[in-house]
């Protein structure tokens, strides 16, 4: 019994400590325990992130809001009001200051027609405010002149205005009534009057004229043969013939006949196909049959010349 007493080894454990009543256990591995206890607080407790750098907007009251933008709007209605008094300061300054009256009406390519008829047309008159020039109604004056095909007013300031037209020319006449009637390539009525122009007489119009002002047009029966015509005094005239036409008959668009009536002979033309080879037979056989009455026929596949009967007898 005693040997077995003295082989048991001394335990710290089992000894009592007087004054304490718990035991003590033996921490076998501390370093790694305060280890695990540090990775378990750093997963649980997550990461708060700090708003220090970023900057905070002062909140602002609904009433400085609302009276923000009722400044606004008193501003922006100073800044209408005033640009509206400009505006009318200068407005007056413009119709009512004489800086501004016209003291110069000027007329250019006035030719037919003299610059102080186009003045008195206009109803433009010196003195007037050039603000309260009304371009419109005086283009509308002017137009009423047969001879004038369009117009332009422009202002020069301060004073002076421009009135620039441009004129139709007479190129063609009408004979009525031991009258004459210069009417324009475009067929209006320019002029009627007792002198004859050096121009091409129009036989066989359709156009009523005892119902035609002057200033109006041809109807668009005639008009519609103006271009056949323009043709053939141009072709008259590149062959050096256009001196001696007198008339040209237009009732007929496909046989249009033409009058030299110094050389006394008229021309059956036809229509104005090939009229260049055409051009080149009157001259021709006005030259070949000079002094001899009579009619050069080139409305035929046979181009010739028929004298009258006295010349043929003769």
């Amino acid at each position: 019994m005693a040997r077995k007493k003295e082989n048991k080894k001394y335990n710290m454990d089992d000894e009592v400590i007087i004054g304490y009543n718990v035991r003590l256990k033996k921490d076998k591995h501390p370093a790694k325990q305060k280890k695990v206890k540090a990775t378990n607080n750093s997963k649980q407790t997550p990461k708060v992130k700090s708003n220090t750098n970023k900057k905070q907007k002062p909140k602002t009251s609904k009433k400085n809001s609302k009276y923000t933008r009722i400044k606004k709007i008193l501003i922006a209605l100073v800044k209408l009001i005033l640009t509206i008094v400009i505006i009318v300061g200068i407005l007056f300054f413009l119709f009512v200051s004489p800086v501004f009256n016209i003291t110069e009406i000027k007329v250019e390519n006035a030719k037919k027609i003299s610059a102080d008829t186009y003045i008195a047309l206009s109803e433009i008159k010196k003195g007037e405010n050039i603000f309260k020039l009304r371009k419109d109604r005086a283009k509308e004056l002017i137009k009423n002149e047969s001879y004038v095909e369009s117009v332009k007013i422009r202002r020069e300031y301060p004073g002076t205005v421009v009135i620039s037209v441009t004129e139709r020319k007479p190129r063609y006449m009408i004979e009525k009534n031991g009258m004459y009637i210069y009417i324009d390539k475009n067929g209006y009525l320019l002029e009627m009057n007792q002198t004859p122009l050096d121009l091409v007489i129009l036989n066989g119009i359709s156009t009523d004229l005892e119902n035609k002002k002057i200033g109006s047009r041809l109807l668009d029966e005639d008009i519609s043969k103006f271009n056949d015509l323009i043709k053939i005094t141009d072709g008259l005239k590149n062959n050096s013939i256009d001196a001696k036409i007198y008339s040209i008959d237009i009732s007929d668009s496909n046989n249009y006949i033409l009058e030299f009536k110094e050389e006394n002979k008229q021309v059956i033309l036809g229509d104005v196909s090939d009229l260049s080879t055409k051009m080149l037979w009157i001259k021709e056989l006005i030259e070949l049959n000079k002094g001899t009455s009579g009619v050069i026929h080139l409305n035929t596949e046979n181009v010739y010349f028929s004298p009258t009967t006295q010349d043929a007898k003769e």
